[in-house]
């Protein structure tokens, strides 16, 4: 009688990539690196915006030193920023999930509060005022 054969192991067919980034993250976690990305993590930085602009005067003239601020959703905090010589201001690394209010102020007067909804797909916001110098 012939011997048959007996596989005590069922064959499975691997990609070597496939192997090789299952060994990778083992490793990884033996040796307590940093866990790899994940969707998440990735969504969150994707998620990151910009929101830049200038402030200037009723004759388009930049406003060095106007202060800009920014407000998240109903969060009592607010972040300020003063504009260069040039009138500019740049908030960076903004969360992409939140809503966002921001305006500028000049000797006490408020411009009309301007919208940043979280539905906004755009990176990189510009959200330009005017501001009375009188």
């Amino acid at each position: 009688m012939p011997f048959q054969r007996i596989d005590l192991i069922p064959r499975h067919h691997f990609s070597i990539a496939a192997v090789a980034a299952v060994c990778g993250l083992l490793l990884a976690l033996a040796l307590g690196l940093p866990a790899p990305l994940t969707a998440q993590s990735v969504a969150h930085a994707l998620s990151q915006r910009t929101l830049t602009g200038t402030v200037t005067d009723t004759h388009r003239e930049p406003v060095p030193g106007a202060i800009v601020q920014l407000q998240e959703g109903d969060s009592p905090e607010v972040i300020t920023y003063l504009t260069d010589a040039s009138g500019r201001y740049d908030f960076k690394r903004l969360d992409g999930s939140h809503d966002y209010q921001v305006w500028a102020v000049l000797r006490s007067r408020h411009t009309k509060k301007r919208s940043i909804s979280k539905f906004d797909g755009h990176e990189n916001k510009v959200i330009n005022f005017t501001v009375r110098t009188y």
